[in-house]
């Protein structure tokens, strides 16, 4: 099992470790080598409100709340991103990877409404190119030619993409269908689970009381949810909202 979340203080020495190693440093844009300083402004960034929305970004943990890597959207165009994604050296090979990449695309296709999720890597990563395949990706036999930067160039590169009919449930074979929260029934759930009043969340975005009522019924409607509180504790699982 694995958990997506928002970085925190006492990730930063581990990604810093995790991020040393030579294989980051030969398929990924990052640092090298990769300090601390890096991993503390990296976490200080996704923390910003404001740039989440922009390119949603997670680290992967495990059970007891473990750094194991990062899974992040980056927007290309209107109803697309890409994902990207690593895994902490002593991890891989374990599956965390492809569950963490699943739960990011399942977000992405009900959360952003995105059409389509893509995936690049360099031409030679095959750990990148079986998670992506496991994860549910169609994988092209064709090379994109000079389709992704690094370290300063444009190189050739193996792409792959999913679409929300493509996300099969590996274990009962249905498609998956997550909840269709609109970007303000999403605040509303943040504010939830932040253990805010109507009232307060009614003053909070500006808006009336009656209206957030609205909102309430309708996230209990869509996750589904009997109360406030299973809609927080499904919110948290499925990734659209965490505990503050």
């Amino acid at each position: 099992m694995v958990l997506l979340r928002l970085p925190e203080a006492h990730d930063v020495a581990t990604m810093a470790l995790g991020c040393q190693d030579p294989e980051v440093a030969r398929w990924t844009n990052l640092p090298s080598p990769y300090t601390e300083h890096d991993a503390r402004s990296w976490a200080q960034k996704v923390n910003n409100p404001v740039h989440w929305w922009d390119e949603p970004t997670w680290v992967i943990a495990d059970t007891e709340n473990r750094w194991c890597g990062s899974v992040h959207l980056e927007s290309e165009q209107e109803g697309a991103a890409r994902v990207r994604f690593l895994v902490a050296p002593e991890l891989r090979g374990r599956g965390i990877a492809t569950r963490a990449v699943r739960l990011a695309c399942r977000w992405g296709f009900s959360s952003l409404r995105l059409n389509v999720i893509t995936w690049r890597a360099l031409i030679g990563n095959e750990a990148a190119r079986s998670v992506a395949q496991q994860a549910g990706f169609s994988v092209h036999n064709q090379i994109m030619r000079r389709g992704l930067a690094h370290r300063g160039k444009l190189m050739d590169c193996w792409f792959a993409d999913l679409i929300p009919d493509d996300l099969v449930d590996a274990h009962s074979g249905q498609v998956w269908s997550g909840p269709q929260l609109t970007r303000r029934e999403r605040e509303v759930l943040h504010a939830m689970a932040a253990g805010l009043s109507n009232r307060e969340i009614a003053d909070s975005l500006g808006i009336s009381e009656n209206t957030v009522k609205n909102h309430v019924r309708s996230i209990l409607e869509k996750l589904p949810a009997k109360s406030r509180m299973e809609a927080v504790v499904k919110g948290v699982q499925e990734g659209i909202t965490r505990l503050t």
